[in-house]
């Protein structure tokens, strides 16, 4: 089994994708995407979870980014 390449990474506001140490990825699939964050503010899983939001998917509360896990 291939080992995972897991680096530190940051997302622009236009969804560009940079990781830190300033390694390409194996694959270059463009820009990442996904619903918009904005309309995700829940206050917390349970919330985001009747919102639409999947495990492991990205929402907010009040600003703060969260990542569903329940």
């Amino acid at each position: 089994m291939a080992k995972p390449d897991i680096q530190a990474t940051f997302i622009t506001a236009s969804g560009t994708l940079f990781r830190l140490k300033g390694k390409l990825g194996l694959d270059d699939l463009g820009a990442v995407t996904g619903p918009d964050l904005v309309e995700r503010n829940f206050t917390s899983d349970v919330a985001a979870g009747n919102g639409g939001v999947e495990v492991g998917e990205f929402y907010h509360l009040n600003g703060d980014l969260q990542i569903k896990f329940t």
